[in-house]
C-alpha cells in the first residue's frame, strides 16, 4: 500500500501517474529522454536503447512486460523491470524499481 502526504504548494506539488502497458510503449518508442545527472537515453521502436553518460555509451534493449519498462544491457542477460510514471504538469516521467530507487527523466526535445 502507498501512502501519500502533500504538504508542498500547488506550485511544487508532483502529481504522478502510473502508465500502462500501452502508454510505456508510447511514451518511450522513438524518444529522448534525458535525465536528472544530463545522462541521456534513445528508445527505438525496434527495441534497440543507447544511453550515453558523459563520453561513455552504452548499447541495451528494452521492452514492455505487463505493466513494466524492462531494461537488458550485455554483457548481462538479466532484464531489470521499473513501474513508470508521469507527472501530470510537466510531462517528466519517473522510473521506479521495486527496490525504492527512482530515476526521473524529461524528453530531450522539450
Amino acid at each position: 500500500m502507498t501512502v501519500g502526504l502533500c504538504l508542498a504548494s500547488p506550485a511544487w506539488a508532483e502529481e504522478w501517474q502510473a502508465l500502462s502497458g500501452v502508454e510505456i510503449a508510447e511514451a518511450l518508442a522513438g524518444r529522448e529522454l534525458t535525465y536528472e545527472n544530463d545522462a541521456v537515453q534513445v528508445f527505438r521502436p525496434s527495441g534497440a536503447t543507447t544511453y550515453r553518460a558523459g563520453t561513455g555509451i552504452s548499447e541495451g534493449r528494452w521492452r514492455v512486460e505487463g505493466e513494466e519498462y524492462c531494461s537488458n544491457w550485455p554483457p548481462s542477460a538479466a532484464w531489470s523491470c521499473y513501474a513508470l510514471e508521469r507527472d501530470a504538469e510537466t510531462g517528466h516521467l519517473r522510473f521506479a524499481g521495486s527496490g525504492g530507487e527512482m530515476t526521473v527523466g524529461r524528453y530531450s526535445d522539450e
